[in-house]
């Protein structure tokens, strides 16, 4: 048996997946080796690491070692630090962000943390809406910006602000005076 090595993204981070004998299993940072692991099944020589939580070979996708049934790894990408997705649909960190639709989806930020926060935010559109995605709130999904009625000329700041033809908004919701 030899040593497991961790697989690292196209930009060297390191992933969640682990690498040993031609078998890959997930394996979640700071997790101790208590813990079960998933044993999941690639060709390995397909193999695309996207980021900490999504690989994904020839014909599957994965997230955090789970098989994403019905999803082709076809386009598959990392939008931007809180969006990862293809034409089918678009993750958060958490889960599906419950896009509208996905083939048109575009990030807007970069999906970092904002100067004094503590967790990733970012703003997307499709083809008809506006999304928010906070990481410190209880929903899984990104939400819909209530109130914008322009999503073409939706423009974000980057730290939880944006801005349509009409309005102001902060944290996915209108700024009161705006």
């Amino acid at each position: 048996m030899g040593f497991a090595r961790i697989l690292k993204d196209e930009s060297g981070r390191p992933s969640g997946y682990r690498e040993c004998d031609g078998e890959v299993c997930w394996l979640p940072r700071q997790e101790s080796y208590e813990h079960k692991f998933r044993r999941i099944k690639v060709e390995l020589g397909t193999v695309r690491v996207l980021n900490h939580d999504f690989l994904c070979d020839r014909t599957r996708v994965y997230r955090q070692g789970i098989l994403l049934k019905g999803i082709s790894p076809e386009g598959f990408r990392v939008i931007n630090a809180v969006f990862t997705g293809n034409h089918q649909v678009i993750y958060t960190p958490l889960g599906d962000a419950k896009v509208a639709y996905p083939e048109s989806f575009e990030a807007l930020d970069s999906g970092g943390i904002p100067e004094n926060g503590y967790f990733p935010v970012s703003y997307g559109r499709d083809e008809e809406f506006v999304y928010f995605y906070d990481g410190s709130t209880d929903t899984r999904h990104a939400i819909r910006v209530r109130g914008c009625q322009d999503p073409a000329s939706f423009v974000s700041f980057g730290d939880g602000n944006g801005r349509d033809s009409r309005r102001q908004f902060s944290y996915g919701r209108v700024k009161q005076g705006s």
